[in-house]
């Protein structure tokens, strides 16, 4: 199993943490699972409350934690139509990703100048650094991709880098709006892979992923850039 697995995951969790229950049921079978939560999750001394449930059921309802003590914990359906499933104590604590390790790795993996003031540039983006003079920047909420690019854009209002998990959520009008303004996105899906001693090995450079736009006879937008506004009513008004 491939490190998709993985960057789908992290896309679908809103904050990044997670039961360890459900880390191990949803990356199962990925051959680097012990490398990953070894080197990027730490545990945060919170339990849930509430599990996913894994059975095929019409209704999709999260499983109640009942604890009777440390060593007897159980989760139950609350419409009672499957059986109690017994827990460990650790399947209820909360795990959360160790962004700032991650990030490094990245840098590294990557050679993005690690930016030494690194921080939230809004929510859910983060600004790891920059490459060549490139500012680099990592977000997990494609979901709401319009609203990052459109934070970023406001910020410097010039070309830019950002790494997403996945393209799955990545529409024609966002690819329009990056093409016209010279950015990029990287995905980690398609572009990274784990190492067995937990760093990451590019499937190709930024530089590659750069040139692949600037090759003969691909047209580039050298133009002035595209008003965020233009873009906000391309992307809010055109659906």
């Amino acid at each position: 199993m491939t490190d998709k697995i993985l960057w789908n995951y992290l896309e679908e969790l809103p904050e990044q943490e997670a039961a360890w229950r459900e880390w191990q049921h949803s990356l199962a079978g990925w051959h680097r699972f012990n490398t990953f939560y070894t080197h990027y999750l730490r545990v945060e001394g919170r339990r849930v409350k509430l599990l996913n449930c894994t059975e095929l059921c019409e209704h999709d309802c999260p499983r109640r934690i009942i604890e009777d003590s440390p060593s007897s914990i159980t989760a139950v359906c609350p419409l009672e139509d499957a059986d109690p499933i017994q827990l460990k104590f650790r399947d209820i604590l909360v795990y959360s990703l160790r962004r700032e390790t991650l990030h490094k790795a990245l840098c590294v993996a990557l050679q993005i100048k690690d930016s030494a003031d690194r921080r939230t540039e809004h929510v859910h983006i983060w600004h790891l650094g920059d490459y060549s003079g490139t500012e680099v920047y990592i977000t997990y909420r494609t979901a709401i991709l319009a609203d990052t690019i459109s934070s970023i854009y406001l910020l410097h209002q010039k070309p830019f880098i950002l790494m997403v998990p996945t393209m799955k959520n990545i529409t024609s009008e966002i690819q329009q709006f990056m093409a016209k303004n010279n950015s990029i996105l990287f995905s980690m899906e398609s572009e990274l892979s784990l190492q067995p001693d937990g760093s990451f090995k590019p499937v190709r450079s930024i530089a590659e992923c750069i040139n692949q736009y600037n090759h003969p006879g691909q047209q580039r937008f050298q133009s002035k850039i595209l008003p965020i506004e233009a873009y906000k009513f391309l992307v809010y008004n055109e659906k």
